[in-house]
């Protein structure tokens, strides 16, 4: 018979452990794999049926379902420490350990954004993926684990396409593009000139780039990190990727066409050159002085002829100087701008909370029907296995003497006849007044009919 089981999870994140503590317990790909083969590799009676280990920037959660009775605590205290990795450390102030319902609550927020640092940021849905795609790699998942992975990765998409928690902009460099999106109809008939090629400079020009936008040039002081900047991005673009920018750009393939999408490198010395060529500048150095100045942007517009110039400057201290919004023809935007239009879509995705949890609670309800039952279908099975054995032989002595037409009158009948039996029992089961009578009863029925053959 089938031993129940109960998911367990150990979760060490954002919200209680500070960066320093997630930077420890973070397991990359190899120790992911070697706590698996620990807890699940060998044949030894751990209560262990399966893992699913997770680890991002902002969480590292290790899934587990324990043959009932069995502590969870032990079972990958024990593995932490044959990996030498410290449990005190998995286990002890800074995680959040949460047993059945909760566990499994928890891990539908997870997969639906609603725990993330972001509200509905949709990138923890393909890293949750990643890290069962790898878990099931290397052992089989227990079929609660199974289950409920299944509904999270179902829950997760339902909450993401039936509400609006994921949409809007929430990081500066995504809010940039999505106001120079709103400025020009085409990104792909633009210039984007992108000053300094930091970790913010960069996340803005991949979103310009999944946004198609006709031609990027990178400026910056040091022209090998200009140089290393291309190179990567030419690197994506050339692979047809950018799964990065997606961290909370959810209406965008992970799959887009660059083909037409140009990157190159200009020279400090001409940042003139660069603004004039370039219908949209972002601006994100974050040097101490401004580095376009009114006599540059001046000079960078009457080379224009009239053409608009749309200016972002999302660095700290201002890249550009405020006068240079005064000049007619250019549209310059700050990072209080950007602030505003963030702080309106995080409120909107706040306001989608509500909507997003009654989906996940119409997944878990779904998930506990199918727990609730799980002990029965094996037994079940057995017991259908033996009626449909007795059926097909009955059926057989009935051809050996009649027509054909007989034959399967009578198979329909006993068809029938096994439905309404096998119904009648699993209905009683499940109303049995506790769990012990119900284990006794599915014991009876295993013993009598477990070979499901018919002697």
């Amino acid at each position: 018979m089938t031993r129940p089981t109960t998911l367990h999870v150990h979760s060490i994140n954002h919200h209680l452990a500070p960066v320093e503590i997630r930077e420890r317990v973070h397991l990359d790909s190899t120790q992911t794999v070697a706590l698996i083969k620990e807890l699940c590799g060998n044949k030894k009676d751990s209560g262990c049926v399966s893992v699913l280990p997770i680890s991002t920037c902002n969480r590292t959660e290790i899934y587990v379902e324990v043959i009932a009775g069995h502590d969870a605590d032990e079972i990958v205290g024990a593995a932490l420490v044959a990996l030498g990795l410290d449990p005190a450390l998995f286990l002890g102030e800074y995680t959040v350990s949460l047993d059945g319902h909760d566990a499994t609550e928890h891990l539908y927020r997870v997969a639906s954004g609603l725990d993330s640092m972001m509200i509905g940021e949709p990138q923890i849905s393909g890293q949750l993926k990643d890290a069962y795609r790898l878990a099931r790699e290397h052992h089989d998942l227990g079929p609660g684990l199974l289950r409920a992975f299944h509904g999270a990765f179902r829950a997760g998409k339902r909450v993401r396409s039936e509400t609006q928690i994921s949409h809007g902009a929430v990081s500066i460099a995504y809010a940039a593009v999505e106001l120079a999106r709103k400025f020009f109809d085409n990104l792909s008939l633009q210039k984007a000139t992108l000053v300094g090629a930091g970790e913010t400079g960069a996340l803005a020009a991949r979103h310009f780039l999944q946004h198609n936008i006709g031609e990027l040039t990178i400026v910056n002081r040091s022209p090998e990190k200009a140089m290393e900047l291309a190179r990567v991005l030419t690197a994506e673009k050339e692979a047809g990727m950018g799964s990065t920018a997606r961290q909370d750009g959810p209406n965008v393939s992970k799959e887009f066409d660059l083909t037409n999408a140009q990157i190159t490198v200009h020279p400090w010395e001409d940042l003139v050159g660069a603004l004039a060529n370039a219908d949209v500048i972002l601006s994100t150095t974050g040097a101490t002085e401004p580095i376009i100045t009114v006599a540059m942007a001046e000079q960078a517009v009457s080379e224009r002829k009239g053409k608009p110039l749309f200016m972002l400057d999302i660095a700290v201290p201002r890249d550009i100087q405020p006068a240079v919004g005064d000049i007619g023809g250019v549209f310059l935007f700050g990072l209080d701008d950007l602030k505003q239009i963030i702080a309106g879509n995080v409120e909107s995705r706040r306001s989608q909370i509500p909507a997003a949890m009654r989906i996940n609670a119409e997944e878990m309800d779904a998930l506990q029907e199918w727990l609730d039952d799980v002990d029965l279908r094996p037994t079940v099975a057995e017991f259908r296995s033996y009626l449909e054995n007795l059926k097909d032989k009955q059926v057989g002595h009935v051809r050996k003497r009649e027509s054909e037409a007989v034959a399967e009158a009578v198979e329909r009948s006993l068809q029938q006849f096994i439905k309404k039996v096998v119904g009648r029992s699993v209905s009683a089961l499940k109303s049995s007044p506790s769990r012990a009578e119900r284990e006794r009863d599915l014991e009876a029925l295993h013993r009598i009919f477990g070979n499901g053959k018919e002697d």
